[in-house]
C-alpha cells in the first residue's frame, strides 16, 4: 500500500497542475449530468461516455510523455517499461472508481431500467479503450501535443455532432441501441481498438 501511495505522490509531483485535468473533466460531466432534461433524453449518458470516460485516459498520456521529451529515451524507456502494467492497473482502478460513481449517478438520474446490459458492456469496453488508446497514440507520434489533438478532435467531433460528421469508426451510443449491424460494429471497433492498442504498447515498450 505504501508503495502504491508513493507512486501516486511521485506522479503528482511530476505532473503538477495538469494532474488535476481528468478530475476537472469528471466535475464538468457531473454538473452536466444532473441538469434537468426532458424525459427520455440521452444527454446524461452522452456526457458520461463523451466527457468522463475520455478524461479517464489522460493521466497515462501525461505520465509517459517524458519518454519522448526529456532527451533520455533509452534510460526512461527502461523505467517505464518495468512499470507499464502497474501503471495501467493503478490508473484503471483509480478512474474506475470515479466512473462507477458517475454511473451510479446516471442510474439515479435516469432510473435503473435505463442501464441495461448493452450499455454496461459498452461503458466497460469504452473505458478500457480510452485507458490504452491515448498512450498507444503517444508511442506512435511521440508528441504530447499531437496525441492530445488526435484524442480530442475525434472525441469532441463525434460527441458534438452525435456521430453524424466523421465517416470514421463510431465508438459512442447516442440513442437507444438496437440489435443491428451498427451496434455490432460499435462493439467490434472497440474490441479491435483495444487489441491494437495493447499490441502497439507491447511493440513500442518491449
Amino acid at each position: 500500500m505504501n508503495k502504491i501511495k508513493h507512486h501516486f505522490q511521485f506522479d503528482i509531483r511530476l505532473l503538477k497542475g495538469i494532474y488535476m485535468l481528468p478530475f476537472i473533466g469528471y466535475l464538468i460531466a457531473l454538473l452536466l449530468m444532473v441538469l434537468s432534461y426532458p424525459e427520455g433524453s440521452y444527454l446524461p449518458y452522452i456526457f458520461l461516455q463523451g466527457i468522463a470516460i475520455p478524461a479517464a485516459g489522460l493521466h497515462l498520456v501525461f505520465l509517459y510523455t517524458p519518454i519522448y521529451e526529456e532527451g533520455a529515451t533509452d534510460t526512461l524507456l527502461h523505467y517505464y517499461r518495468r512499470n507499464l502494467v502497474n501503471d495501467l492497473l493503478r490508473y484503471s482502478l483509480l478512474h474506475g472508481v470515479f466512473i462507477l460513481f458517475l454511473t451510479g449517478l446516471l442510474v439515479l438520474v435516469k432510473g435503473v431500467e435505463f442501464l441495461d446490459l448493452i450499455k454496461v458492456m459498452h461503458l466497460f469496453l469504452l473505458f478500457l479503450f480510452y485507458q490504452v488508446i491515448g498512450i498507444s497514440i503517444l508511442t506512435i507520434v511521440k508528441s504530447l501535443e499531437i496525441t492530445i489533438a488526435i484524442y480530442a478532435i475525434y472525441t469532441v467531433t463525434e460527441v458534438v455532432t452525435l456521430g453524424n460528421f466523421l465517416p470514421w469508426p463510431h465508438l459512442f451510443l447516442f440513442e437507444e441501441p438496437f440489435y443491428d449491424i451498427w451496434l455490432f460494429l460499435t462493439f467490434f471497433f472497440l474490441v479491435v481498438g483495444i487489441i491494437l492498442s495493447i499490441v502497439q504498447l507491447i511493440r513500442a515498450l518491449k
